[in-house]
């Protein structure tokens, strides 16, 4: 009777797939596999997400490697990269780890403390992790995914805070930056990136406020201006779905009753920031005088 083979898991080392008898030599070349990294494989069927590819990493570097940033956070839960995004990992010292497509490997300095054991290798406690999403990317996004962070209550403001107390590290200085920047009340990465966008811009207003008419709850809008009586909305895909649309409508016409104008951003919008941020900026000061003239 012919022996069945053993099953593949999600992940797996080629060679030891082959030395199990799971795989023949040739099959790490044919349909039935994907290769992810160097060496480490998964089954053809099997979906690729970025968490999967964490796992993969933490095969080529067993007991040498911290996962960290973005990546770390989509393992506890927060889905900040895409399954075509590379893994990043920080390199522990005194470790020699090969360099692979894929993986983004850097070799700084990270606490005994800054980490626990997952999977084969480590992955970055909350704060450190946080702090490798603050200090890379363009400024904007890092905001916009530490918001992500801070909103699903895997660390806080204070933590970080507390965290970069007497720090020195390479990119701490704009770390700090981009946590002062930081608001867990965002919804969205796009409200993120609008409010970082306002705020460079020399605009303020109150994100999610809570607008009341009479002493009745009116709406919680993106963004206000209250001393211009002005509404800034990020208009999300979610506005043309079915009934959405006309609670928006009983919406919007409450906010107006009650004296306040709204300015739309669209994700199409969005592509010419500067344009939209100017669009704002003169609702702003058109609302401005609007109110003198009334007054």
């Amino acid at each position: 009777m012919r022996r069945k083979r053993p099953e593949l898991p999600e992940v797996f080392v080629g060679r030891d797939a082959v030395r199990e008898g799971a795989l023949r030599p040739s099959d790490l070349r044919g349909p039935r596999v994907r290769r992810l990294f160097r060496g480490v494989y998964c089954p053809t069927g099997v979906r690729v997400s970025h968490e999967l590819r964490c796992r993969a990493a933490a095969l080529t570097g067993e007991g040498t490697l911290v996962l960290t940033g973005r990546s770390a956070a989509v393992v506890r839960g927060v889905d900040l990269a895409s399954a075509s995004d590379p893994v990043d990992v920080i390199a522990l010292p005194g470790c020699r780890v090969n360099r692979r497509p894929g993986l983004n490997v850097r070799r700084v300095a990270i606490d005994a403390g800054d980490h626990q054991p997952w999977e084969q290798i480590a992955i970055a406690r909350p704060e450190r992790m946080t702090f490798d999403v603050l200090s890379t990317g363009p400024l904007v996004r890092a905001v916009a995914d530490a918001d992500r962070i801070l909103r699903a209550k895997l660390t806080t403001v204070a933590r970080m805070a507390s965290y970069f107390e007497g720090r020195h590290d390479h990119g701490i200085v704009r770390a700090r930056e981009a946590l002062a920047l930081c608001d867990p009340r965002a919804e969205s990465p796009p409200e993120s990136k609008l409010r970082v966008r306002m705020h460079f811009a020399g605009l303020h207003p109150e994100p999610q406020l809570q607008i009341y008419a009479d002493g009745e709850f009116v709406a919680r809008v993106d963004f206000g201006f209250e001393e211009e009586r002005l509404v800034v909305e990020y208009d999300g895909e979610w506005h043309g779905q079915g009934s959405a649309i006309a609670r928006d409508r009983v919406r919007q016409n409450k906010l107006r009753q009650a004296g306040w104008q709204i300015h739309f951003v669209t994700k199409e919008m969005m592509v010419n920031p500067d344009v939209v941020i100017d669009e704002i900026y003169g609702a702003v000061l058109r609302a401005r005088s609007a109110r003198a003239r009334h007054f």
